[in-house]
Parts: structure tokens; sequence; C-alpha cells
């Protein structure tokens, strides 16, 4: 279903309206919304990676180290 919307254009952005064809502009700023929609969750959701990924604290050692360890506590 299609929607009717007014928006406001600052000149720049105006001006590269211009250069599509007339009955191509709704198919054009239809599809520049979605991908900013869809830019502007990834960017959040690295937000919320990054957030997290700051509060993790990594335990000592290397990945080496780690799966030695392991393999050691289950030889036990």
């Amino acid at each position: 279903m299609a929607h009717r919307v007014n928006v406001m254009l600052d000149d720049e952005a105006w001006e590269a309206l211009q250069e599509i064809k007339r009955g191509e502009r709704s198919r054009f700023v239809s599809e520049a919304v979605k991908k900013a929609a869809v830019m502007r969750r990834r960017r959040r959701a690295m937000e919320k990676i990054d957030a997290i990924r700051e509060g993790f604290v990594h335990p000592p050692g290397t990945a080496e180290q780690w799966v030695r360890e392991d393999r050691d506590s289950r030889s036990r």
C-alpha cells in the first residue's frame, strides 16, 4: 500500500531529486528511505554491541592457553 506524505528537503536534496525522472521519484525516495532505515538499525545494533564489548572483561591468557587448560581439566 502506498502512502502520500509531505516532507521538507534542503536545497541540495531538492536539486538531487530534480535529476530523477518525474515518474521515478517516489520509487527513488521510497528506496532511499528503506536503505537509510536499514543502515540506521545496523548502526544502532553496532553501538549496542560496542557497549556490551566495552563492559566485557577479558580473561588473562591466550586462546591457546584457554584450550590447553580446558583440555587438561577434562582429562583429569
